[in-house]
């Protein structure tokens, strides 16, 4: 037996039924702060975040995994694994 029941609900509607926090006002704080960071010094903000996405283990087993290199179906280990 299968039953299949579907739910229409906001975003907000079922944060406020699982008694999850509204973050509305924090989201927009953050927004606005990239916003202001990104339109000072665009470049700087952009380089500085790829260097930091591109130190972060996840991102990079992410990509190598994403790749599917031969080097890798071969069993060689992920360099971010070395860290």
């Amino acid at each position: 037996m299968k039953i299949k029941v579907e739910i229409d609900l906001q975003p907000e509607e079922l944060r406020r039924f699982l008694g999850l926090p509204d973050v509305a006002g924090i989201q927009e704080e953050v927004l606005q702060f990239l916003r202001e960071r990104v339109a000072a010094d665009t470049a700087s903000f952009v380089k500085d975040n790829l260097q930091q996405i591109g130190r972060s283990r996840a991102v990079r087993r992410l990509l190598y995994g994403a790749a599917g290199t031969p080097r890798q179906r071969r069993g060689a280990t992920d360099p971010a694994d070395a860290e």
